[in-house]
């Protein structure tokens, strides 16, 4: 299991059945609803309508769409590495982003549906998919004609089907590792503003202050995680 490893999933309901029938004007064999971006070890990162770009686990897709899914690789991704941190980093970075209601509008940027998401983490990566297409024009049903070619990407659906059932022996200890990752991101964004107001009443003070606050920003920036929400990144 790798970080930039695309989850194609063919949901449960009548509105996964008509967001299907509404993408065969983009490819007539698409079968799948929904996509999603792996992190890793079974954790991806997706976004929904309820919830925005939140994270999940593989063991509760699973039982969520009735175990119809797959899993592709790009082809340029063959072992964890500088990429794979790269792509890990992509996808983490549009954590907490609202759901883009506007299907195939124009993008922007505190906002994306599922395979937007996938396609913005690759962009931000700099590894070009679907023929570079611009991520807000990007749809499940492309990533599904990537799948039936393999053109440019492997599956890796039988790799991820013998994780699934060490996840479900297991599912306590991963359930901890997304929980943390996720409290973590989530404490990141709310703390944001605080410490925003803080420089910038430092920048507002003495010369010594304003100096302060310029290291301050300057730390900021160089974190090696860095999120959309965030001035400094």
């Amino acid at each position: 299991m790798l970080p930039g490893d695309v989850l194609l999933v063919t949901g449960e309901g009548k509105l996964s059945s008509s967001l299907i029938a509404a993408q065969k004007i983009i490819y007539l064999n698409v079968s799948s609803s929904h996509v999603e971006f792996s992190l890793g070890d079974g954790v991806f990162i997706h976004s929904t309508n309820d919830k925005g770009v939140h994270l999940t686990l593989l063991v509760d897709e699973d039982t969520a769409c009735d175990h119809k899914w797959r899993v592709i690789r790009h082809k340029s991704i063959t072992e964890a590495g500088s990429d794979t941190d790269k792509l890990q980093k992509a996808g983490m970075y549009f954590y907490a982003q609202n759901y883009n209601k506007v299907f195939m509008g124009s993008g922007n940027e505190s906002s994306s549906f599922c395979s937007e998401l996938v396609a913005k983490a690759y962009a931000r990566a700099e590894i070009e998919i679907i023929g570079g297409k611009p991520p807000s024009k990007v749809t499940p049903a492309h990533f599904d004609k990537e799948a039936d070619n393999l053109n440019d990407w492997v599956d890796v659906t039988e790799e991820y089907q013998k994780i699934l059932a060490d996840m479900k022996e297991n599912y306590f200890m991963y359930r901890m590792a997304a929980s943390t990752l996720s409290a973590f991101m989530t404490k990141r964004k709310v703390l944001e503003p605080y410490r925003q107001k803080i420089i910038e009443r430092l920048e507002s003070d003495s010369t010594e202050n304003k100096e302060v606050a310029k290291k301050y920003r300057e730390m900021l920036a160089g974190r090696e995680l860095k999120y959309w929400h965030e001035k400094d990144s």
